[in-house]
């Protein structure tokens, strides 16, 4: 069934931009909700458990930035400062001043929050295997991601 269709919004030839926009849109959707469903067993979020994720395998031992970890996860750096604040307030990273600028802290994940990624991370894989496994041919998978490889190569959205 069309999305048009499933929305009750009106179909037409003009219209195949605004269908691929739903379509992702509608399967963001679906993802997020299963993988913010299995987290919050974990009172994680998906932003809050891929900052622990950056954090731990960008940052390794020393650290990273919370500008750097903005720019890796597209998120406006209040929302990342609001967010490191209550793993900081977790005890799950911590935040240490940078040698030769203290102004600049690093965010480092503690042997908690390092133990809490090692516990989830089973778990949310053998979830992501059931949500795209049995749904999607190996050539479809790799097909849409070389598709939406595409839309991250756009730098500049300003004149859109």
């Amino acid at each position: 069934m069309s999305i048009f269709r499933e929305l009750g919004i009106r179909e037409g030839k003009d219209r195949l931009n605004e269908e691929v926009i739903y379509n992702i849109a509608r399967a963001y959707t679906i993802i997020d909700n299963v993988i913010s469903g299995f987290l919050s067993k974990y009172d994680l979020s998906p932003a809050k458990f891929n900052i622990l994720l950056m954090v731990k395998h960008v940052g390794l031992d020393k650290g990273i930035s919370q500008n750097e970890i903005s720019k890796l996860l597209l998120v406006t750096t209040s929302n990342i400062t609001r967010m490191i604040d209550k793993l900081e307030k977790d005890k799950y990273v911590e935040r240490v001043s940078q040698k030769g600028d203290r102004r600049v802290n690093l965010i480092r994940i503690t042997k908690k929050g390092s133990e809490l990624l090692d516990a989830i991370w089973p778990g949310y894989k053998s979830m992501i295997d059931k949500l795209i496994g049995p749904t999607l041919l190996s050539s479809e998978k790799n097909q849409i991601n070389k598709m939406l490889t595409k839309f991250k190569s756009i730098k500049n959205t300003e004149n859109i």
